[in-house]
């Protein structure tokens, strides 16, 4: 036989005798006893610590209640300003007040110490101009005076005082 074959051979029955002695029942020690039992505890001691991570209880059926939400409720109590309407105006107070309701004040801030207030998505500093109204008419306000309860607005020699909600 060839020097090559037969070392092939020696490496596959030892492999077999390995393979063997691996499925040969051993019978535990007392050593082996120990080992098992400080095991288990561990195994008690993690599942405590992390048996509720690990295995989390189910979420209950009903909703649950919002965490950003803290019961607060802000009712607005003025009636709800619909559209404004193309009437013949007399003066311009009338005109002033008319395009004073239409107006969507978001807030008033403060920023570097200048008052600023946020009007229909745009942010006025006293002695700035609103254009209101139609594209090809449009109506011009200016924001005469601003304090943290109210807005003075003037249209041409009217002024008309705009009360801010807190």
């Amino acid at each position: 036989m060839k020097p090559f074959l037969l070392r092939i051979m020696l490496v596959f029955a030892a492999l077999g005798l390995v393979a063997r002695a691996a499925n040969a029942p051993v019978l535990p020690s007392s050593d082996t006893k120990k080992l098992a039992e400080r095991y288990a505890l561990t195994k008690a001691r993690i599942n405590a610590l992390l048996g509720a991570r690990l295995h989390p209880e189910p979420l209950p059926v009903t909703t649950l209640p919002n965490p950003f939400y803290h019961g607060q409720v802000v009712v607005d109590t003025d009636p709800k300003r619909g559209p404004v309407f193309d009437a013949p105006d007399l003066t311009d107070i009338d005109t002033l007040a008319k395009y004073l309701a239409g107006l969507k004040v978001n807030g008033y801030l403060i920023r570097d110490g200048q008052p600023l207030l946020a009007v229909d998505d745009t942010v006025c500093k006293v002695g700035d101009v609103l254009r209101v109204g139609p594209k090809d008419h449009p109506v011009f306000l200016h924001l005469v005076d601003l304090n943290p309860g109210e807005a003075t607005f003037r249209l041409n020699e009217a002024t008309q005082v705009l009360a801010l909600k807190k």
